[in-house]
């Protein structure tokens, strides 16, 4: 399901990412730019070769966008790499939105798609508006970006979600959760539960194909079991991984 994104929205999902680049005109007051993109992620393969993004000026004034691709990569550690990339044909790369008007940008495959997966970022980033610096007058210019995922396969399989390495320390349980597959798979949250009764959870994230992401989920100490197994649940957005581990004393000390 395609779904927009407004930058009026105050909620957003976790798996958005947003960046905020501010450039001080004056010492008081703030201005914000709002403007949608839609869908918010593209999937790409030989027989989806190309995909289309709307963004929208939901402004009463012109809006300027540049468009830019990078390389979304995930360490040994998970944690989330980004470097420029050419990889895929996208155009334009500057757009000009007159007030309530709409422009699409076309994104699509050099050559043909090989396993496993590939993930990018398309990113849409306002421009700054310099015909209009002075008339903002003691603002702050507040420019906003927002980066699509794309993603890119000739897989056949699917992720393989495997938790791994589950660890306990004072308030927290740590684990890693592994994939196995050939393409990314989406975490919606990890959930620890004690007798039935959950005791904690944290928000996930994307883990790519080959990598393994730490997770820590807190568990307060009104909630700490003190005894029983404990079973830690990876709620995905096709399946669930679970494991069970026995609490460790220092999980619930004082």
């Amino acid at each position: 399901m395609n779904r927009p994104f407004a930058m009026k929205t105050t909620a957003l999902h976790a798996f958005l990412v947003i960046s905020f680049a501010a450039t001080l005109l004056a010492s008081a007051g703030a201005r914000a730019a709002a403007f949608g993109v839609s869908p918010i992620r593209v999937d790409l393969d030989a027989s989806s070769r190309s995909g289309l993004i709307t963004v929208t000026n939901d402004e009463d004034r012109r809006l300027r966008f540049q468009v830019k691709l990078r390389r979304w990569t995930q360490d040994a550690a998970g944690v989330d790499q980004y470097a420029d990339s050419d990889d895929l044909l996208y155009f334009p790369q500057i757009l000009t939105l007159e007030p309530k008007e709409k422009r699409v940008v076309r994104i699509g495959l050099r050559s043909t798609p090989v396993a496993p997966e590939a993930a990018y970022r398309l990113y849409v980033e306002e421009m700054p508006d310099v015909s209009n610096a002075q008339a903002q007058g003691t603002q702050v210019s507040i420019r906003l970006r927002f980066g699509v995922p794309v993603f890119v396969t000739g897989a056949k399989g699917g992720p393989r979600t495997e938790l791994t390495a589950v660890g306990m320390r004072k308030g927290r349980i740590d684990l890693g959760v592994r994939n196995n597959g050939e393409r990314h798979v989406r975490i919606e949250e990890i959930v620890a539960r004690s007798s039935g009764r959950e005791i904690g959870k944290v928000a996930g994230w994307y883990v790519f194909p080959g990598a393994i992401r730490g997770f820590s989920i807190p568990v307060a100490r009104e909630a700490c079991p003190s005894s029983g197994p404990i079973e830690i649940v990876a709620i995905t957005d096709g399946h669930e991984a679970r494991t069970v581990a026995e609490p460790a004393s220092a999980l619930c000390a004082p």
